[in-house]
């Protein structure tokens, strides 16, 4: 007789995962490097992205969320084939932002955008 009891996995996010079909982008620091991605699933504190190059994204980097306008800092906490997940930093709004820092990520967008 088997006694064994099924486990249930252990639960690490900090909020409610969502299911998500939403177009990326990836970007370095300076974005002079972009990746096309999917955001999977979204949940307050990070995302599962899907990349047809995972080998390319760097351990820190920036999240565009093309949809919203929304751009992260972002870093790779774990891989899996051309699964990535990541955690999300810091939220910019690139519709109002004037940093320096996030006009290139908000060149990329509106030039997304106007597609």
């Amino acid at each position: 007789m088997n006694t064994s009891v099924a486990r249930t996995p252990i639960e690490r996010r900090s909020g409610t995962r969502q299911r998500a079909l939403l177009s990326g982008k990836l970007a370095n620091d300076d974005a002079t490097t972009t990746i096309d991605c999917v955001i999977r699933n979204i949940s307050p504190d990070g995302v599962m992205i899907e990349t047809s190059t995972p080998h390319l994204i760097p351990g820190q980097l920036h999240l565009v969320q093309l949809k919203e306008g929304i751009a992260w800092d972002a870093e790779v906490i774990w891989r899996r084939g051309n699964r990535l997940g990541l955690t999300l930093g810091t939220r910019h709004d690139l519709r109002e932002t004037t940093e320096k820092q996030l006009r290139a990520l908000r060149g990329i967008w509106s030039q997304m955008v106007l597609r």
